[in-house]
């Protein structure tokens, strides 16, 4: 009697110890994005609106900023353990009061931008579409090889550190696309998506693509 006790008892605490660390797992959606050469570079066509709640659509009006950080990891669909090209991009929306318009500002592989409009909604893509990104470099995407990007988009993340980090890769000269492996950005597939450190921002979507691959000429 007091062994089936203490069998259910054992069974019981290894079901609530594996309970919490299942629901931390992150949800990885599939989705189909766009992929294009265009000169050197490999480019990406995708949108992900569903960042933006109906709480975090009418804050963009407070006048405080509100920012977007999306890190984009091309893997080849073989080998995960670590990606062979890194993008980041980060986006931010000011609504000034004084002027009554929307001020997104991009800071990514495609430069510095800005955006003025009084549409919200305007506003909102203009966060959440990324229309021919470059992604990688052609010559680290071999030929005919299965590949697949990771996206991470975050919402108001509050973390210093990662801000300070992608401030810092962001100001990197342009043209430069060396891998830095001390990144904190830098990792496998498993440890960007699958084991994530406790999230810090308002929302965090992870996003995989579909298997792509360049095809002869």
């Amino acid at each position: 009697m007091r062994c089936g006790l203490v069998a259910r008892v054992t069974a019981l605490w290894l079901l609530l110890a594996a309970g919490p660390a299942a629901a931390q797992e992150p949800e990885i959606s599939v989705r189909r994005m766009g992929f294009a050469e265009r000169g050197k570079h490999l480019v990406l066509t995708t949108v992900f609106t569903e960042i933006f709640d109906r709480q975090a659509f009418e804050k963009i009006s407070s006048g405080f900023p509100t920012t977007v950080v999306v890190r984009l990891y091309v893997y080849h669909k073989a080998r995960t353990q670590a990606p062979v090209s890194l993008a980041l991009l980060e986006l931010e929306v000011v609504y000034d009061l004084w002027d009554e318009v929307y001020v997104v500002r991009t800071r990514g592989p495609l430069g510095e931008k800005q955006l003025r409009t009084r549409s919200r909604a305007q506003a909102v893509r203009a966060l959440t579409e990324l229309e021919r990104m470059p992604i990688a470099p052609l010559d680290r995407v071999p030929i005919a090889q299965h590949h697949f990007v990771a996206m991470v988009v975050e919402l108001n993340p509050v973390s210093p550190e990662l801000l300070a980090e992608m401030r810092r890769w962001l100001s990197r000269p342009a043209g430069e696309t060396s891998l830095d492996s001390s990144s904190s950005f830098f990792g496998s597939f498993v440890s960007v998506f699958v084991n994530p450190k406790l999230e810090q921002a308002d929302r965090t979507l992870r996003i995989r693509s579909q298997p792509f691959y360049r095809a002869t000429r």
